[in-house]
C-alpha cells in the first residue's frame, strides 16, 4: 500500500492533475466496464452473499452508477470552469478568481453491503475532481473485489486507480495512510476508528455512517400504501442497507392495522422467502447470529414479534436468509433500540400526537435518512425541516439516494461531508482563490514609506469602504 500511494503521488507530481480529457476518458471507461462486466459482477456478488438476485444488483448498484457517470459527464466542463468573483473596488482593475483544483490522492474504503455502488460512487467523484484514488475492498465480498480489481486494471494503471484487497492487517493500516482525503461508508463504531487514524496525518474525511433511520406516518395517510413502501425499503437486500427504515412511528390507534398490512406486504413482496430467489441472504454466519441475538434480547424483555415462518437451520454458520420480521412493544433498554438493525427487522413504535413522533426523532442521534408519509406536502416539508437527517424521502423510501442531483452523506453521528454529482466534485476539490493584479495597481498607494497621504487614504477607506 505504501508503494502504491507513493506511485500515485509521484505520478501526480510528474504528470500533474488529470485534465478534462483524461477525466472524461476514465469516466467513459468506467461506464464501459459496467456494461461489459456487469453480468460477471452481479454473479460474483450473488456468490459472496449466498443468494442475491441479479435484478437487485442491477437496480440498486449498476444502474445508479451508470446514471451518476452520465450526469457527471454532462456537467463536468461547467464544474471545472474558473469562476470570477467580486473584487473590492479599491483594488480595481485587478480581478479575483476561484479555480477548482484536485486535492491529490483520495482513499476509498468500500462497504460490503453494496460493494459496487459504495466502492465506485466515491471513485466517480474522485475522478471527476481530477484526483487519483486508492480503494480498499471489503473483506466480506472477496470474489466481487477480486473481479473488480481485474476490471479496474482495464480502466487505468495503478498509479491512477488502485484496489487493494481487504484483510485484518490491511484494514488496520489503510486509514492511517497519508491520503489527501479519505471516504468511508459503514458503521458508526468503525467510522470513529477511521477518523482517529486519519487525524494523525490531518487527513480530511467524508464519513457515511447510517444510524437508525425512522419512518413517520401521519395519522390520515393511507396505511396500505405506507406499509408497502416501508416494507419494500426495509427488505431490499434483506435490510442490509445503510438508509433502510430502521423503525416506524405510527398512530397508537392504527398500530394493529399497520402491522397487519406490513405482514401482508412482506408476504406479497417475498412469498416463500426462505426459498425465494428475489430475497437476499445474510453473507456471514456472525452477522446472522447478531440479528438473532437482537430478537432474543427483545423477546426476553417483553417485545412481540412476527415472522412468516421459522428461519432455516444453520449450515456450518454459513450464508442463509434471515426471515422478514416485525417487532413491537419495544422498550428503550433493548439492544435493538440502541443499535442499527442492519437486517430485515422493522420495529413498530407508536405516538399519540404527531409532535410526539417528531420529538422522539429529534431527541435521538441524526439518522442518515428520514422517511415521512403525509397527504399534505407542505406540512411534510415543514415537519422534515425541523429534523436533522442526511437525506429525506417523502411518501416513499430510499429513492432519494438514486437522484444524482441530490448529495449523499450524513450529519452528526450519521456522518460528515457529502458526495455525488457536483457535491462530490466540490468535496474532493480545493477551491483555490486567485488574485490577478493588473499593470495599473492601486496597491502602490498603501506601500511604504507611510506618510500623511497613507493616513488620509486609510481614514477615507475606513469611512467609505
Amino acid at each position: 500500500m505504501d508503494e502504491l500511494l507513493a506511485a500515485q503521488k509521484s505520478a501526480l507530481r510528474e504528470n500533474g492533475a488529470l485534465d478534462y480529457r483524461q477525466r472524461r476518458t476514465l469516466l467513459w471507461a468506467l461506464a464501459r466496464m459496467l456494461r461489459q462486466h456487469g453480468t460477471e459482477l452481479t454473479e460474483a456478488i450473488a456468490r459472496d452473499f449466498g443468494r442475491r438476485h441479479p435484478r437487485e444488483t442491477e437496480i440498486y448498484e449498476i444502474y445508479p452508477l451508470q446514471a451518476e457517470i452520465t450526469y457527471v459527464l454532462r456537467h463536468l466542463r461547467s464544474w471545472m470552469r474558473p469562476r470570477a468573483v467580486h473584487t473590492r473596488w479599491p483594488f480595481l482593475p485587478a480581478r479575483s478568481l476561484i479555480i477548482p483544483q484536485p486535492v491529490g490522492v483520495v482513499g476509498v474504503i468500500g462497504a460490503w453491503n453494496y460493494p459496487l455502488l459504495l466502492t465506485l460512487l466515491p471513485l466517480v467523484s474522485a475522478i471527476a475532481a481530477g484526483n487519483r484514488a486508492m480503494i480498499k475492498g471489503p473483506r466480506l465480498v472477496p470474489r466481487t473485489m477480486a473481479l473488480l480489481a481485474q476490471c479496474l486494471r482495464e480502466v487505468a494503471s495503478e498509479d491512477t486507480i488502485a484496489l487493494v484487497q481487504g484483510s485484518p492487517r490491511v484494514d488496520q493500516a489503510f486509514s492511517g495512510l497519508p491520503f489527501d482525503h479519505l471516504i468511508f461508508s459503514g458503521a458508526t463504531r468503525t467510522g470513529r476508528v477511521i477518523a482517529r487514524a486519519a487525524a494523525r496525518n490531518l487527513v480530511p474525511v467524508t464519513l457515511s455512517m447510517s444510524g437508525k433511520s425512522p419512518a413517520i406516518i401521519q395519522r390520515d395517510y393511507p396505511l396500505a400504501t405506507a406499509a408497502r413502501s416501508i416494507m419494500a425499503g426495509k427488505l431490499v437486500n434483506a435490510g442490509q442497507t445503510c438508509i433502510a427504515p430502521d423503525y416506524c412511528l405510527v398512530a397508537a390507534d392504527r398500530r394493529d392495522d399497520f402491522i397487519a398490512l406490513a405482514k401482508s406486504a412482506a408476504i406479497s413482496l417475498y412469498p416463500n422467502w426462505a426459498d425465494n430467489p428475489d430475497y437476499t441472504s445474510i453473507p456471514n454466519g456472525l452477522l446472522w447470529e447478531r440479528l438473532d441475538g437482537l430478537l432474543q434480547d427483545a423477546q426476553g424483555k417483553g417485545a412481540s414479534l412476527w415472522q412468516p415462518s421459522p428461519a432455516p437451520a444453520s449450515i456450518d454458520g454459513a450464508q442463509r436468509p434471515f426471515p422478514p420480521t416485525l417487532l413491537w412493544n419495544a422498550r428503550p433498554d433493548m439492544k435493538i433500540m440502541k443499535e442499527e438493525t442492519f437486517g430485515p427487522i422493522l420495529v413498530v413504535l407508536t405516538y399519540d400526537d404527531i409532535q410526539e413522533a417528531l420529538a422522539y426523532v429529534r431527541d435521538h442521534p441524526a439518522p442518515l435518512a428520514l422517511y415521512y408519509f403525509d397527504r399534505d406536502q407542505r406540512r411534510a416539508l415543514r415537519h422534515c425541516e425541523g429534523i436533522a437527517a442526511g437525506g429525506v424521502t417523502i411518501n416513499d423510501t430510499i429513492f432519494h439516494v438514486a437522484q444524482p442531483g441530490i448529495p449523499f452523506g450524513g450529519i452528526g453521528l450519521s456522518g460528515m461531508g457529502q458526495y455525488r454529482g457536483i457535491y462530490g466534485f466540490q468535496r474532493l476539490s480545493h477551491y483555490q482563490g486567485v488574485f490577478r493584479q493588473n499593470h495599473l495597481s492601486a496597491c502602490e498607494w498603501v506601500r511604504p514609506p507611510y506618510g500623511r497621504w497613507t493616513r488620509w487614504l486609510m481614514a477615507w477607506l475606513s469611512r467609505w469602504g
